[in-house]
C-alpha cells in the first residue's frame, strides 16, 4: 500500500534508516535490494545501496490501534481495541465498559471518530484506504433496527403507490436500507440531499402497460 525507496551506505543501514523514519518494526516491511552499494578503494567511487520497502498490513494495524487507544485514553475504560485489514479496509472493534459514550446518540460520536481515523490511515498510505468502526457490537444492533425501518418504509411505498423518506443516515446506513429494499418488487431506493443530511427514499414503481401485439 505504501512504497518508499531508502539510500544508506549498506543494506543494513538502509532498513535501520527506513525504520527509525517510518516507525516500522520487524514484521510489518518486506524490501527488495535495488542496489547492493559498495565502499570503493580508499573510499573511491563508492556507490550507495538502494532498498524499496513495501509496507505490510500489519503496520497498518498496529499504528490504527495505537492512534486511537490515544484519542480514547481520555474517554474512560476502553478495555480491548482489534484491527483486521482486508484488502484496502481495515475493521476496528471497540469494547469496553464505557464504550456507550463512545457510540453518542444515533452513532455520531462514533461516525466521527470513524472519520478521523481513516484521515490519518491515508495519511500513512499511498492508495485510500477505509476505516469501519464498531463499538459494543452498534453496527449488528443498528443493522437489525435499519431492517425494520426498511420494511416499514416498504410496505407504506406500496400500499400508498407513492413515496417514502427517511431520516438522514450515515452512508453505512444507507448502503444497507438499499440492500434490503432490492430484496422487493415493485420498489426502488435512492439517496438525495447532501452530507450529513443526505437521505434514503424508497419509492413505489408504476409497472408499464404491456404493449399489444
Amino acid at each position: 500500500m505504501k512504497k518508499i525507496t531508502v539510500r544508506a551506505e549498506s543494506v543494513e543501514d538502509a532498513l535501520e534508516k527506513a525504520k527509525k523514519a517510518y516507525d516500522l518494526r520487524d514484521g510489518e516491511f518486506e524490501y527488495k535490494v535495488l542496489e547492493k552499494g559498495f565502499k570503493g578503494f580508499l573510499g573511491l567511487f563508492a556507490k550507495e545501496a538502494e532498498v524499496e520497502i513495501t509496507f505490510k498490513k500489519k503496520f497498518y494495524e498496529r499504528k490504527i490501534g495505537e492512534f486511537i487507544r490515544e484519542i480514547l485514553s481520555f474517554a474512560g475504560s476502553v478495555e480491548k481495541i482489534d484491527v483486521k485489514g482486508n484488502g484496502k479496509t481495515y475493521f476496528v472493534s471497540i469494547d469496553g465498559e464505557d464504550v456507550g459514550k463512545l457510540i453518542g446518540k444515533h452513532g455520531k460520536t462514533l461516525a466521527a471518530l470513524q472519520h478521523i481515523v481513516t484521515i490519518y490511515a491515508n495519511r500513512l498510505s499511498d492508495v485510500k484506504l477505509n476505516v469501519v468502526i464498531d463499538a459494543g457490537d452498534y453496527r449488528e444492533r443498528r443493522k437489525k433496527q435499519l431492517e425494520i425501518i426498511a420494511k416499514e418504509a416498504v410496505k407504506k411505498a406500496l400500499e400508498t403507490k407513492g413515496r417514502v423518506e427517511l431520516d438522514p443516515m450515515f452512508p453505512f446506513e444507507r448502503r444497507i436500507i438499499h440492500e434490503i429494499v432490492k430484496r422487493y418488487k415493485g420498489v426502488t431506493s435512492y439517496s438525495i440531499g447532501m452530507e450529513p443530511y443526505r437521505r434514503v427514499v424508497i419509492e413505489y414503481m408504476k409497472r408499464e402497460a404491456k404493449t399489444r401485439r
